[in-house]
């Protein structure tokens, strides 16, 4: 087919594909190489666009060519609220990958129903509310009764933990993807709006202490049927945030059995709130949580000072602390289990194995060449 010909196009379509990135023409037009003249042609109807233009705008805003060839733009979900600490000029704007992430989340909740159905097995309808004006720390307590939570106290390897907590979450009907988040300070996000319940937290770069804060963070804005994109601040503007904050806090460190701990009762004895790095590693690793969030729950408690904690957080809230210090390369079978999950992918290999999707079908919802198939079941049953 001749690059060159001309495809009708609706102008008003190329600028709904342009701005559901956030992108403005200037950023557009250095992506797609088309100059910003040309631009402002296509965008306004005077012409229409070649069929390599057409690519370029394809992959510039990551829409199919079928999707830029629509009458008219298509009704889409707006992104979730943006809950992040950062100056008010800035919120509501994402980096791309940020809206992609989302974008992508949505799509594989999608995926996600499309399997359960397949298998007969309808998804769960969740059904667990709260409200803002309720004491986040008693929906924390019932939150622990109804997930079981105590069971999972007893894994050792806080890795296999998050595992544990996030298959517990979905089997009350959420779906829980880890997501490339490396864009805006984002740590996680929550979305009502879809055809279930969806939280995406941050797949690389942290440590699975602190995805599972954000789990139980993102849990709660489920609960209060508030979608939010959050940075986790510790010193939140938004009431929402610190009830988040507040209740996904008391999930993980129940201050009951916090009290009760013997080591704190050796500290209290001796009227000692500077804490040993590894009693409060110790300590932490019990309740499957990081130090800073530990010691964060010590001085919600009296058990700590303040000048302590802020001597600790700013030597410790920093991107690279909690990282490993050698870092493997791209594994793609091991980013396809982490990002989607073993119920999803396990539901994906058992629709393959009972001959009700075929070996395409399988690539397509594992997200895999079919020549990393074998490696992602490997991964799955380790």
């Amino acid at each position: 087919m001749n690059d060159n010909i001309h495809i009708n196009v609706s102008h008003e379509v190329l600028v709904w594909a342009r701005e559901s990135l956030a992108l403005n023409r200037t950023q557009a037009s250095t992506s797609t190489g088309i100059s910003p003249n040309r631009m402002i042609q296509l965008e306004s109807g005077e012409k229409q666009p070649t069929l390599e233009e057409l690519r370029s705008f394809s992959k510039t805003y990551k829409r199919t060519i079928a999707t830029l060839l629509l009458n008219r733009p298509p009704k889409e979900k707006p992104l979730p609220n943006d809950r992040r600490t950062i100056d008010s000029k800035k919120l509501g704007q994402f980096h791309e990958k940020t809206i992609m992430a989302v974008r992508k989340a949505r799509a594989l909740a999608q995926s996600f129903v499309e399997l359960r159905e397949e298998m007969g097995i309808p998804f769960p309808l969740f059904k667990l509310t709260a409200s803002i004006t309720d004491n986040p720390q008693h929906v924390a307590g019932k939150i622990r009764q109804l997930l079981k939570l105590n069971e999972i106290r007893e894994i050792g390897n806080i890795r296999f933990a998050l595992e544990a907590y996030i298959e517990r979450i979905e089997s009350f009907g959420v779906a829980v993807f880890q997501l490339s988040l490396t864009q805006d300070n984002v740590r996680g996000f929550a979305i009502v709006d879809d055809i279930i319940p969806i939280i995406g937290i941050k797949r690389g770069g942290e440590p699975p202490h602190s995805k599972t804060f954000t789990l139980f963070h993102e849990l709660g804005h489920i609960l209060l049927n508030e979608g939010a994109i959050s940075d986790l601040s510790l010193n939140p503007q938004w009431e929402l945030e610190k009830w988040c904050n507040a209740f996904a806090a008391e999930v993980l460190v129940p201050t009951s059995e916090l009290l009760q701990m013997s080591i704190l009762r050796e500290y209290q004895e001796q009227s000692q709130k500077i804490w040993a790095k590894k009693d409060l590693v110790d300590l932490a690793n019990h309740f499957h949580v990081g130090p800073l969030a530990m010691l964060r729950s010590l001085l919600e408690n009296g058990l700590t000072t303040k000048a302590f904690y802020k001597e600790k957080h700013e030597k410790w809230n920093k991107p690279q602390f909690g990282r490993a210090k050698n870092p493997e390369g791209r594994n793609l079978a091991k980013e396809a289990v982490q990002e989607k999950g073993k119920t999803y992918i396990g539901l994906a290999f058992k629709a393959f194995d009972q001959n009700r999707i075929n070996i395409k079908d399988l690539s397509d919802f594992l997200g895999v060449k079919l020549s990393y198939i074998p490696k992602t079941r490997q991964l799955l049953n380790a």
